[in-house]
């Protein structure tokens, strides 16, 4: 198929990718040509260093290549490896809201609420009547129900309702790791990119995780050490061969994929000692 089929979400030509300067430069990423289309399940694998998380931020756009380029159709959701709320005083449940289209009204709510305090009462009238006209406005467009619908989420993946109205610079690490998570979900994203989705997550919430994998209709791709995970959602596998610069594709799912890909290992690493010119994917 070619980068022009309708189903394509996703579609990266030529990617290169190069660390460090002069003498010391380090060539992750060669030539890689990458494809999800709608309804791809796709694992990452390979080992340490050989480039799962450079190729997922690069196809995401959260790091340029040296070479090459990225389509992405429809809109994107991505969970790194590492997250970092920008904003402190954010509630969790504002940040999750701010995925979708109705982020611009909570911000004209809270702005609103803000003012609503002046000691001014010209000032404070004025916000309340801003503030009227924003509630109306987040009526209109569904706040209500998406609210229970991020509060429901959130639950599922182990954050109760209480948590939802703190502040992201109070919760932990974890917790605000699965408010990232929850986010991302929530977006209605064409297609998903997660990295470790499974990270601070309990048994409870992994199952539903892999339920709401398992039924969702667009494109996603993931990193993960959770085998569980990987074996009930996965349909088609890239691993990643850090000494032949190479991406080999699997159609045959989790299982029939790690038997193939280990038992060529040796193989593999035996090729890559010989002086021969390191290939293009």
């Amino acid at each position: 198929m070619t980068d022009t089929d309708e189903d394509m979400v996703l579609c990266g030509r030529g990617l290169d990718k190069w660390y460090g300067a002069k003498h010391e430069r380090r060539q992750v990423l060669f030539g890689v040509d990458v494809d999800v289309r709608a309804g791809e399940c796709l694992a990452v694998i390979g080992g340490s260093g050989s480039g799962k998380t450079t190729l997922t931020r690069v196809i995401t756009g959260d790091m340029l290549p040296t070479a090459g380029k990225v389509r992405v159709s429809g809109k994107l959701g991505y969970l790194p490896q590492d997250t970092h709320a920008s904003d402190p005083t954010q509630t969790a449940l504002d940040r999750m809201m701010s995925a979708r289209d109705i982020a611009s009204i909570i911000k004209r709510i809270r702005k609103a609420e803000k003012e609503m305090t002046d000691p001014d009462p010209d000032v404070m009238t004025k916000a309340m009547n801003r503030y009227d006209k924003a509630m109306q406005d987040f009526e209109k467009a569904g706040g209500y129900a998406a609210q229970s619908e991020a509060t429901a989420m959130a639950a599922s993946l182990g954050l109760p309702q209480e948590v939802m109205g703190q502040q992201l610079g109070t919760l932990s690490g974890g917790q605000r790791r699965r408010i990232e998570l929850a986010r991302i979900l929530f977006s209605d994203a064409d297609t998903l990119i997660l990295d470790e989705p499974t990270n601070h997550l309990d048994a409870d919430s992994i199952e539903w995780l892999r339920g709401y994998l398992k039924k969702y209709e667009g494109g996603f791709l993931v990193i993960s050490h959770s085998t569980e995970l990987l074996d009930e959602v996965v349909n088609k596998v890239w691993h990643l061969d850090a000494q032949l610069g190479q991406i080999d594709m699997y159609s045959l799912g989790w299982k029939p994929t790690c038997t193939n890909a280990w038992s060529t290992r040796n193989v593999a690493a035996a090729n890559a000692r010989s002086p021969r010119r390191r290939p293009n994917v």
